[in-house]
């Protein structure tokens, strides 16, 4: 039971971290399109990288060779 629990957090961690790298891809593109700077704080920086991280390793985990 407490492990289908931490399963269904890990999926929602998951669920979250794809949709804040789609959220910044967004934003990226629209400030091309614009032909704006694109700026992150330092906080949006840490969390961006923390789910890029996120979903890489959920990959490398979820292949096994």
């Amino acid at each position: 039971m407490v492990v289908d629990i931490f399963n269904k957090v890990l999926v929602f961690l998951f669920c979250l971290s794809i949709l804040n790298v789609i959220r910044h891809a967004f934003f990226l593109v629209r400030n091309i399109i614009n032909k704006e700077r694109f700026v992150l704080e330092k906080k949006q920086l840490f969390f961006l990288g923390m789910s890029i991280a996120y979903i890489l390793m959920s990959f490398i985990e979820k292949i096994t060779i």
